[in-house]
């Protein structure tokens, strides 16, 4: 045994000596010495070697955060609340997918660099196997909510922190994410005892939304401990088919509901609580005793919202919520349709089409409606964004590489993203960044219909239909020399300018079909919109355009508890932290932007996040309105 395996054993030794000798008292050490030997015993780690977390790339990032969309719009108002609730004690919030990257984040300026130097940031993984014991790796490796404390972390790097993790459950009882909040001031068990009874209720409510989400358009049933169902974060849920069977459930439903040897999941609701459907209702609960333990059960929220319609004040067909992506993006524009029109058959034709906006104008969602209306829609939908890969690593991303290509290549070669648009649509976001080196290479695949991955001989034979889009000039970066002309006039087959949803004459009804999309998404198939909140949205400038809209329309969908969708349930910088009420939107971006900047301390990145767009595109705004930070400015 070498002597950093016996240093490990003798801390693990006496972390279990400390959990005897103190027992019940603090039963959470046995958790700790039992991390700490899984990190010994199974990963193999020293805690003076761990390395630096590892944090993914903004591609990859992007990618991670695509494949929990719908959880990170659900738990955007949870994540808030909680900032919202401990940035005054220099706490940090964020939210992991269920492999322990970090895919939202909140701190303030004063945590930001103790943060960032333990790796602590957006896009960091934290695995219990990479980082050894730590409050989001122990609390994904155990399934269960932990309080790593101090000195309790494997890495010593970290026993400046206190982190509290709560375990957030999706579908059939997996594990899909983790909510974390951490500090770097001095704590202990008995404070983050507290801290955890509050993180443990905010990953409930986002547990319990999130189920309802994924189950839309099933009957849903609330399950609490407690008659007057006052706290979403005590409850659990249970999914029914149409027949009455129990579909999917939460753990603590089928921990307390399942009989010994017996699974939930199938069996009738009146076989599990000796009564049907029918006798549950959303205005009054009903009480049932399961092995031995009280529960009250009433219909889910979504089941009583279409009786609220009288209280409502604004409503559109159902058509409208029902509308494909592609109406929802074209809107009610004859000459925009006329356009789509023509691109469509383009598209079938494998003829490339070229899409010109600003950022989150809808290029991308437009590519993919594209893509799922042409004649290649059963082929693959490959999206690469030229802008977000290292240009070093570009030309191995689109053409792929054979084994030992060059150093650091992967043994397995790659096949290269062109050749996985094989049969399908390749669609290449900002393109205008793409090097010019890169684009000769392109131009060459477009005009034979093949190519040579770097490090082979062979040519791979491709056949796909090319979308491109851009947020610059192409013509003008012609102009300058910093775009092949020949591969312009090869892209711009047509040429469709999108415009920003500020300049949209049609943008009244853009704005009433994305929340409403997304409401009904949400379990609240009639929804309405109070006309204060299309006030608000209307005057609003939109920076972030389409997907900003998309966030907003989310984020009050998922916090509305009423049919009708209110002032309270848009996000900042819509509404003041000071009177909870709405902000004074008059339409002007300058106001907007100042406030987001202000709430976030002038963090860039934060503020970005807030108002839902791009670092850059943010930038770029501050810049065009001569913003300045104030030396005032928090």
């Amino acid at each position: 045994m070498t002597a950093t395996t016996n240093h490990s054993h003798t801390v693990i030794s006496a972390l279990g000596q400390s959990a005897r000798l103190q027992g019940a008292n603090q039963p959470h050490l046995s958790r700790v010495v039992a991390s700490w030997e899984r990190c010994v015993e199974q990963y193999g780690l020293d805690p003076y070697k761990v390395a630096f977390p590892t944090v993914v790339t903004q591609t990859e990032l992007k990618s991670y955060q695509e494949r929990v969309e719908d959880l990170i719009a659900v738990a955007m108002p949870e994540v808030e609340r909680l900032f919202t609730r401990f940035v005054a004690h220099d706490y940090i919030v964020s939210l992991t997918d269920g492999r322990g990257v970090t895919v939202l984040f909140r701190s303030q300026n004063p945590s930001a660099g103790k943060c960032a130097d333990s790796g602590l940031i957006l896009g960091a993984v934290w695995s219990e196997e990479l980082q050894g014991t730590n409050g989001i790796g122990t609390c994904l490796a155990e399934a269960k909510p932990v309080s790593i404390v101090m000195d309790n972390h494997f890495d010593e790097r970290l026993v400046d922190f206190s982190c509290t993790v709560a375990p957030i459950f999706g579908g059939g009882g997996k594990v899909a994410a983790a909510l974390n909040v951490s500090t770097a001031r001095p704590s202990d068990h008995s404070v983050q005892s507290i801290v955890s009874e509050v993180v443990r209720r905010a990953a409930r409510r986002i547990e319990n939304r999130f189920f309802s989400r994924c189950h839309t358009g099933r009957d849903l049933l609330r399950v609490s401990q407690y008659e007057d169902f006052s706290d979403v974060g005590v409850e659990m849920r249970m999914a029914l088919d149409s027949s009455g069977r129990i579909v999917d459930a939460t753990p603590d439903v089928l921990r307390f509901l399942s009989r010994k040897n017996t699974s939930l999941i199938g069996q009738s609701l009146f076989d599990v609580t000796g009564a049907g459907r029918n006798v549950f209702s959303s205005a009054e609960s009903a009480e049932i005793e399961v092995n031995g333990n009280r529960f009250f059960i009433r219909l889910a929220e979504s089941d009583k919202r279409p009786a609220l319609a009288a209280t409502a004040s604004r409503v559109l067909p159902k058509a409208a919520v029902q509308a494909p992506d592609m109406k929802l993006l074209v809107g009610d524009d004859p000459a925009m349709a006329l356009q789509i029109g023509r691109m469509q058959k383009l598209v079938d034709r494998r003829l490339p089409v070229l899409l010109q906006g600003e950022t989150g104008s809808g290029k991308t969602a437009l590519a993919k409606a594209l893509h799922q209306a042409s004649a290649w829609s059963k082929g693959p939908f490959v999206s690469i964004n030229c802008a977000a890969i290292p240009p070093e690593l570009i030309e191995s991303e689109l053409f792929g590489y054979r084994p030992g290509a060059f150093t650091g290549a992967s043994k397995q070669g790659s096949k290269g993203r062109i050749a996985e648009a094989d049969g399908g649509t390749l669609f290449l976001d900002e393109i205008g960044d793409m090097p010019l080196a890169l684009q000769t290479r392109l131009l060459q695949v477009l005009s034979d219909g093949e190519f040579v991955a770097l490090g082979a001989t062979e040519h791979t034979k491709v056949q796909f239909s090319l979308i491109s889009a851009s947020l610059h000039d192409i013509p003008k970066l012609v102009e300058e020399g910093r775009f092949r002309q020949d591969l312009f006039y090869r892209l711009s087959g047509a040429t469709l300018s999108v415009p920003p949803l500020r300049a949209r004459s049609d943008r009244h009804l853009v704005i009433e079909r994305f929340l409403l999309r997304e409401a009904a998404e949400a379990g609240i198939p009639d929804a309405r919109i109070d006309p204060a909140v299309l006030k608000i949205l209307l005057a609003y400038q939109w920076p972030g355009n389409i997907r900003e809209l998309k966030h907003v329309a989310r984020f009050a969908a998922t916090l509305a508890e009423t049919a009708t969708i209110s002032l309270r349930d848009l996000p900042p910088p819509f509404k003041s932290d000071s009177a909870g009420g709405p902000a004074d939107v008059t339409g002007n971006e300058r106001q907007i932007i100042e406030l987001a900047l202000q709430q976030s301390g002038w963090n860039v990145k934060l503020a970005a996040q807030r108002l839902g767009i791009s670092r850059a595109t943010l930038h770029r705004r501050i810049s065009a309105l001569g913003l300045i930070r104030m030396a005032s400015a928090p």
